[in-house]
């Protein structure tokens, strides 16, 4: 006898549901995708103990007929397909027709519909994937389905699941992010009873901050750009907006959200040096694609597509990023370079600075610009621009370079590092480095990370020996959230308040910053606070973290990039004040701040030895 056998339609049904429902979050999206493609303007979500007890999804759709409610829980009954030539000229995102039979092997179903010109409704009772009680209910217009008691009949998968807690921030992030993709359909989603999305149809930006809030209104950078009949539509954000994570990274297509394995790539390249080491933009991008050009029919969950040729997509999302990029960004960076060429004096007195505390305090080089740059030492006829090439210069000595006046902050017995004692500079190459002479050789510095490890000294010395000062703010500052973010923003406020910021609730997700310390530079609140906030919930840090993770985010926001071109002086300053650092070789990420090329390795190099 044979050992090979046909297995039962109810065990083909869980192993198809192992596939199509990874969790909650996998139910809902298959729900909502059939809300969408019945015609529905309006849909409710509520889910119970994260979906586990219960899930209930309700549009005002076009329904389904009385007739057809047996059909829609048998596995492969689709009414969006009729034969595979429809499979390449799709228009919906239903189509594989296991979603609902999945479900239901795995669940209890209560499936209420009605269509129009009837004058009642109709409902379905599903256990086990098999209809046990139908019934007339009183008329409505739409769709309802309730899921209870998920993976009941299948504890293992239950048990490879995360936290409740954890299931219902996947479940929130999937109906935001349904949200977003099409914003002229409202939605309401309650979970445990508790509103947490409720948007009325808007245009897409509107759409966009009101899930995602307000904070990003004045950061998002439109991007539009088309290419042989397809086009790229939507939003990233400003280099100086960013995340410490890619979550805020969105991609659609055809207003279907999908994993694009090549976009972070892509961002990345187009940002290039605008953004720091570990810093994400954000992203809302929809790509609008004739129907034959992408396949969705690739993975159960429908989280892939297969695009007919992959580089045409990279080319429009490259060419779309960049060209906003150069149009957009750049204007920051001009009007920074005309202020810093504003006339603003340097004096040698001798062994000491003149930068004054606007070199040491809250900041350094793009902060503070009605007070030119560097504090108030503005007189006509002197610059802070540098050349921008080293030919023909005979070098910046150090020696009249102080080591600044706040240095006297680093403590009693400051000593100069050995590892980096600068003598003399020779100007900045590339935008970027700076050439440096010291006694054991030379040095090539990037100023980016220099001034990054700078400021993170000076910051982390300032929390650990309480240094600063919290000021209380005339006009607090507003955080726009989400009501959830705002209460786990708020849960969280004795740490934000042990570093010197106090917050304060006001209405649904807006919460105010009332006190803000002094070592955050004026002007960068809001980013570098919601920054802390992303690492808070990536990280969760201990109190003996905080410290650091703050150092770290102020660091990245206020250090001088690539690009920004500064003085002599202030050169002189930065490698005066980096030799004084207790790590100068590296940035607080991680990433060299310096090389060094000894006298022997030259000699060796040119064959001298």
């Amino acid at each position: 006898m044979g050992i090979i056998h046909s297995l039962s339609a109810d065990l083909i049904n869980q192993i198809a549901a192992g596939e199509v429902i990874e969790s909650t979050h996998s139910i809902l999206k298959e729900l909502i995708e059939n809300s969408i493609d019945a015609g529905a303007t309006k849909i409710e979500i509520a889910t119970d103990s994260a979906g586990f007890g219960r899930i209930l999804v309700s549009d005002n759709g076009h329904g389904i007929q009385k007739e057809d409610l047996p059909l829609a829980i048998k596995r492969y009954a689709t009414s969006k397909i009729q034969d595979f030539h429809d499979l390449e000229h799709l228009f919906t995102f239903g189509f594989r027709g296991e979603a609902l039979a999945s479900i239901a092997s795995v669940s209890r179903m209560v499936l209420e519909s009605g269509t129009e010109g009837n004058r009642t409704a109709y409902r379905v009772t599903v256990e086990e994937g098999k209809i046990v009680k139908e019934e007339e209910i009183p008329f409505f217009l739409g769709t309802k389905i309730e899921i209870k008691d998920l993976f009941y009949n299948t504890p293992v998968r239950r048990k490879f699941l995360k936290t409740e807690t954890g299931e219902e921030k996947k479940n929130r992030a999937r109906v935001q992010t349904m949200a977003v993709s099409e914003p002229s359909i409202g939605f309401r989603y309650l979970q445990n009873g508790k509103e947490v999305l409720n948007v009325v149809p808007e245009d897409g930006l509107e759409r966009v901050l009101s899930v995602y809030g307000e904070n990003l209104r004045d950061h998002l950078l439109a991007v539009n750009s088309s290419r042989n009949g397809m086009t790229l539509r939507g939003w990233i954000s400003h280099p100086d907006f960013y995340k410490s994570s890619r979550t805020g990274q969105f991609f659609f297509v055809n207003n279907r959200s999908v994993e694009l394995k090549f976009s972070a790539q892509i961002l990345k390249r187009c940002y290039g040096e605008l953004l720091p080491s570990g810093a994400f933009p954000y992203a809302f991008l929809f790509f609008d694609l004739p129907r034959e050009f992408v396949d969705v029919n690739v993975h159960p969950q429908k989280k892939e597509v297969r695009f007919l040729s992959e580089e045409t997509i990279t080319g429009i999302l490259f060419q779309g990023i960049t060209e906003v990029l150069r149009t957009s960004t750049p204007v920051e960076f001009l009007e920074m370079r005309r202020r810093l060429s504003m006339p603003i004096p340097y004096e040698n007195r001798g062994g000491e600075s003149s930068f004054g505390t606007g070199f040491g305090g809250p900041g350094f080089g793009l902060n503070q610009m009605g007070q030119g740059m560097f504090g108030n030492l503005q007189t006509e006829g002197e610059t802070l621009i540098g050349p921008s090439s080293i030919e023909g210069r005979q070098g910046y000595s150090l020696e009249g370079i102080g080591a600044g006046t706040n240095l006297h902050l680093l403590g009693e017995n400051l000593t100069k590092h050995n590892l980096f004692v600068p003598k003399k500079h020779y100007g900045v190459l590339f935008e970027t480095f700076i050439l440096a002479e010291a006694e054991d050789g030379l040095y090539i510095i990037d100023q980016h990370t220099a001034h990054e490890r700078i400021r993170y000294e000076e910051v982390l010395r300032d929390l650990k020996s309480k240094a600063y000062k919290s000021q209380s703010l005339l006009t607090p500052i507003r955080l726009e959230l989400t009501k959830e973010e705002a209460e786990e923003m708020l849960e969280e406020k004795h740490r934000f308040s042990e570093l010197g910021i106090t917050l304060e609730p006001f209405s649904g997700g807006t919460i105010l910053i009332r006190e803000v310390p002094s070592y955050i530079d004026p002007g960068k609140e809001t980013e570098t606070i919601l920054d802390l906030w992303e690492r808070f919930k990536q990280k969760d840090p201990e109190d003996k973290e905080l410290y650091d993770e703050m150092a770290k985010c102020v660091a990245c926001r206020s250090a001088i990039k690539k690009g920004d071109q500064v003085s002599d002086p202030i050169i002189g300053e930065l490698l005066q004040r980096l030799s004084y650092c207790e790590n100068p070789s590296l940035c607080p990420h991680g990433r060299p701040t310096l090389i060094k090329l000894t006298r022997k390795d030259l000699e060796t190099m040119f064959h001298r030895i």
